[in-house]
């Protein structure tokens, strides 16, 4: 995992012991989900890498947000902006966001599985993966399928730091490793 997804999810689980606390996930995901909305925009982009004041940045991005939904924004959320803001942080919302749905997902028994493959799978192979993964790590599966053109040929599967490698590059790199040794 990179230092950038190890500090996110620090942060997701911060926020996601809060909203159990305080019974309030869906609202932490709604949140979580427009900070990061709104910090993948290019001008605001370009804010974070300004030699800005920490507390201004801050203020800027939530009358943004505020601005954009139309309503106030709680303290407790202001808090979080504050403490990302002071340290360099607010350019990982989207890694905490997609963290703490991560997590949220680990938290209902859920988890999501993607699979890569170089043309469209149907919906039978796509059932098949799911049951073999639903067996294998007893938890409700949610598939997201993606269409790599780069790929010759087979199916990448990822659950969460784990990759299933099935393509044919990586039966490739695989004998290559072998008929190294």
């Amino acid at each position: 995992m990179s230092s950038e997804v190890v500090i996110a999810h620090t942060y997701a689980v911060a926020i996601f012991n809060v909203a159990v606390a305080y019974k309030n996930i869906i609202k932490w995901e709604s949140i979580l989900n427009l900070f990061s909305k709104i910090s993948q925009h290019s001008l605001v982009k370009s804010l974070f890498f300004r030699y800005l004041e920490s507390k201004k940045l801050s203020n800027i991005f939530i009358a943004i947000c505020e601005d954009y939904q139309k309503k106030k924004i709680d303290n407790f959320s202001k808090n979080i902006i504050y403490i990302m803001a002071e340290n360099n942080r607010l350019p990982l919302l989207p890694i905490v966001f997609k963290e703490f749905v991560n997590i949220c997902a680990i938290h209902m028994g859920t988890i999501e599985i993607e699979i890569i493959s170089v043309s469209p799978l149907d919906c039978r192979q796509l059932n098949k993966i799911s049951d073999v993964m639903t067996r294998r790590l007893s938890k409700k599966v949610n598939l997201v399928h993606k269409i790599d053109k780069g790929m010759l040929a087979g199916v990448v599967i990822r659950v969460g730091d784990t990759i299933i490698d099935g393509s044919i590059r990586g039966r490739i790199l695989r004998l290559n490793h072998i008929l190294q040794s």
